[in-house]
């Protein structure tokens, strides 16, 4: 006999516990209950259609200077379809100047000269366009002394600007500015860019000061030139006395100046001698010569034989020292009176 004892959801049988259910046959895997859902918004495909023609632009190519930064200039595109690649199609950019991947023209130049060329854009549809340029680099600034400086500059107390200069520029960008940066002046100067204005004044001696000069493109150079000033040239002033066959030799000393042989003199006027000098008439003047030796002029005038004429006369001579300044700029001259005269014995 089978005994079925039936608790709540849970049956035995025959020993055997069953698993069972008090739900009806609807709440099995047949039964369609409703799931409510919510609609789902289709993605649409990427375009590939670009909404303008592809274009590139830049502000102007600037100029730069070998060793100077060169300020950056963006390129840009737009229209055509993104993302774009930039390329050097034509030409060479400057060395040191590099293209990015964003289209900035950026670097610090490496070379001197002007470089033209095409920059190409092209977008993710084959799409391309191009911008033209060119980019003038200027040599780097450099700031020398003249050959008349390479060691001093000699120059005279009492002279002016005309032996002033002391240096020269190249390369770089204008407008230029020009500060003493250390040491004094020469007194009686001042800066006038690589030169000095006004007249050399104090005591002879040397010195040395430092002037820097800036470019437009902020590059600098500086120089240090050293001056050396002497005393102001001056001749003193004699006379030559020619007796009747005796020639005439005399001296006239150079003071100031440099003091080596760098002198030269010439003969400025020829005056009649004074009254009451000489013997008689005065004829033609004997062929005479002048010079210089070291420090000093040297004048010859032949002997006269004895004659009916004699000879007489005021020479005014010029000295020079050619060793200030430079080639053909001498701020040195002394003017002296010589007397070449005839002594009758």
């Amino acid at each position: 006999m089978r005994r079925e004892l039936v608790i709540g959801k849970w049956a035995a049988i025959a020993g055997v516990l069953i698993v069972g259910s008090a739900c009806s046959p609807q709440c099995g895997p047949s039964a369609k209950t409703p799931v409510k859902t919510t609609p789902v918004a289709a993605v649409p495909s990427p375009s590939h259609t670009p909404t303008a023609p592809l274009q590139a632009s830049s502000p102007p190519f600037h100029g730069g200077e070998v060793g100077v930064a060169y300020g950056a200039v963006a390129l840009s595109a737009s229209g055509g379809i993104a993302p774009y690649t930039w390329t050097v199609s034509t030409g060479a950019l400057p060395g040191g100047l590099t293209l990015g991947p964003n289209g900035s023209v950026a670097g610090t130049p490496t070379s001197a000269g002007s470089f033209s060329f095409t920059f190409q854009v092209a977008d993710a549809g084959n799409s391309t366009a191009s911008i033209p340029g060119t980019i003038g680099i200027a040599p780097a600034l450099t700031a020398g002394l003249i050959p008349a400086c390479s060691q001093y500059c000699n120059v005279e107390l009492g002279c002016v600007s005309v032996c002033g200069g002391f240096g020269q520029l190249s390369g770089g960008v204008g407008p230029y500015s020009y500060s003493l940066t250390q040491g004094p002046l020469p007194a009686g100067t001042s800066l006038n860019g690589l030169s000095l204005d006004g007249m050399f004044k104090g005591t002879s001696g040397w010195l040395q000061f430092t002037v820097q000069v800036s470019d437009a493109l902020g590059a600098t150079a500086s120089i240090s030139p050293k001056f050396w000033m002497y005393d102001h040239i001056s001749l003193a002033s004699g006379g030559c006395s020619v007796f009747y066959g005796t020639p005439c030799t005399t001296q006239l000393h150079i003071s100031g100046g440099i003091p080596n042989d760098h002198f030269t003199v010439q003969l400025m006027a020829d005056s009649p001698p004074r009254a009451g000098q000489g013997c008689g008439s005065y004829g033609p003047e004997p062929a005479g010569s002048l010079g210089v030796s070291g420090s000093e002029v040297v004048i010859n005038i032949p002997g006269i034989w004895p004659s009916s004429s004699g000879y007489g006369a005021i020479w005014t001579l010029q000295v020079t020292d050619s060793a200030l300044c430079g080639p053909s700029t001498y701020c040195s001259s002394n003017q002296a009176t010589a007397v070449v005269e005839v002594q009758c014995g």
